[in-house]
């Protein structure tokens, strides 16, 4: 779990730490070497490769340790390499970054960037059944979701609006509300609205819980736990998002950690309003 985050963050960095055709560059290369380490029995990476990348200051020297602990990984758990790269793929999307004009584009980016970390957790911690539960790609997005309604601001002043373009045409609304850090009743309806589809996938990524081994259930309880405090904390304070980034306290943090290590519960937050199925895609027109 320790190198499946390392990987994660390092890669998170190299978009976000960087100029776009920098990082771009520095991406390919950095994709290019976990592919090569992923898909030819873990030879040395080309030294072209190993070149671009060594170039950047965010770049640690021991990134080729890091691209062998996620080989090493991939191959003791029988992770499906495809999930790894996609990690890289939906952090490309964000150095060109393109408005998804729909929630079908949305959801594809936060697969990308979440959903298939989570897949890649299900394989470390072990899972009933031979197919990957569908729950895990629901959680991944629940998770994302929750990122983008918590960095409203942070992102708008990146000049990135992640709420899908159509939806943002249905109600009405526009990004420089956000920058004014004016919340109108159309975005407050719009904000209403993200967090119904928010908590569907939730209420469906909680049943992911009963497929996981009892180890996986901490690890994993706990992370839902924490992200859906969050989530609750944000719909709460809505008319907050425009002008800061919420968190949860560290008090909090700390008390989830010592629940789930200690005394783990039998079951998620909202399991017992769970659905038994995917939540539908939800159009403005629908509510």
């Amino acid at each position: 779990m320790e190198i499946i985050y390392a990987y994660c963050r390092f890669t998170d960095d190299l978009a976000d730490e960087l100029p776009a055709a920098e990082a771009r560059r520095y991406l390919q290369s950095w994709k290019s070497m976990i592919d090569h380490r992923l898909g030819s029995s873990f030879l040395p990476a080309p030294a072209s490769e190993l070149s671009v990348l060594s170039e950047a200051a965010t770049v640690p020297k021991d990134a080729l340790v890091l691209a062998s602990g996620v080989a090493a990984v991939v191959k003791h758990y029988g992770i499906p390499p495809r999930y790894v790269l996609e990690v890289i793929e939906g952090v490309e999307q964000d150095i060109d970054f393109r408005p998804p004009k729909s929630f079908a584009e949305l959801e594809q980016y936060c697969a990308r960037v979440a959903s298939a970390v989570g897949v890649a957790c299900l394989y470390i911690w072990g899972f009933k059944g031979r197919e990957v539960p569908s729950q895990a790609h629901d959680c991944g997005v629940a998770f994302q979701l929750t990122n983008i309604l918590r960095d409203l601001r942070e992102d708008a002043e990146r000049g990135r609006i992640y709420i899908p373009a159509d939806e943002l045409n249905s109600f009405g609304c526009n990004g420089d509300d956000i920058l004014k850090g004016v919340m109108t009743p159309a975005w407050s309806d719009l904000l209403d609205f993200q967090f119904k589809r928010t908590e569907c996938f939730y209420q469906s990524a909680s049943e992911l819980f009963q497929f996981l081994s009892d180890r996986g259930r901490k690890v994993f309880g706990l992370m839902f736990s924490t992200y859906y405090a969050l989530f609750q904390k944000l719909r709460r304070n809505k008319h907050r998002l425009f002008r800061q980034k919420l968190k949860l306290p560290r008090w909090h943090k700390i008390w989830l950690l010592a629940r789930w290590s200690l005394a783990p519960p039998r079951s998620l937050p909202i399991v017992d309003g769970a659905t038994n199925s995917r939540p539908p895609a939800i159009s403005p027109s629908t509510g």
